[in-house]
């Protein structure tokens, strides 16, 4: 009868008893004010994808990223689509989509009744619209923005 090498089923790595290495983010985190306001409107119109994706931007992208320098995400696009996105009103069954610009931009797309592309680009000053079926294409002042998908997007 021939003999094994035994090798032992657990060792412990010199490094996991030793070393350091990178912290795990925190799974536990504390809301800024209005924050859970937020992600209750992201959770209603945009569902769990919809906020997760938010809040994977708003963590990820905070500094400049990408190869070509793109730029951070705006606090002020993130404050005017919060805005806006409470006066839309998706058909059932709608997919919204949100995306990063490399302007540090969100944009969220969707499809309306006829299946042709909704999109907005939230910029800080200025957010500009295109809806496929009518053919709008526009920048508009973001203060004005509200009232342009209430009429023109949401009818």
């Amino acid at each position: 009868m021939a003999l094994l090498d035994y090798s032992e089923p657990y060792l412990t790595s010199k490094h996991f008893c030793f070393g350091t290495g990178d912290f795990a983010p925190r799974r536990v985190r504390a809301f800024e004010p209005g924050e859970s306001s937020s992600e209750t409107l992201l959770l209603t119109k945009l569902g769990r994808n919809g906020l997760r994706r938010w809040q994977y931007l708003r963590e990820t992208f905070s500094g400049g990223w990408g190869e070509r320098g793109q730029k951070p995400l705006s606090p002020k696009s993130q404050a005017i689509f919060l805005t806006t996105l409470k006066t839309i009103q998706f058909l059932p069954g709608a997919k919204p989509s949100l995306f990063l610009t490399d302007d540090g931009h969100l944009e969220l797309a969707w499809r309306d009744a006829d299946g042709k592309a909704i999109q907005i680009e939230f910029g800080p000053a200025e957010s500009e619209i295109y809806h496929e079926s009518s053919g709008y294409e526009e920048i508009v002042p973001n203060r004005e923005l509200p009232d342009i998908v209430s009429d023109r997007l949401n009818a």
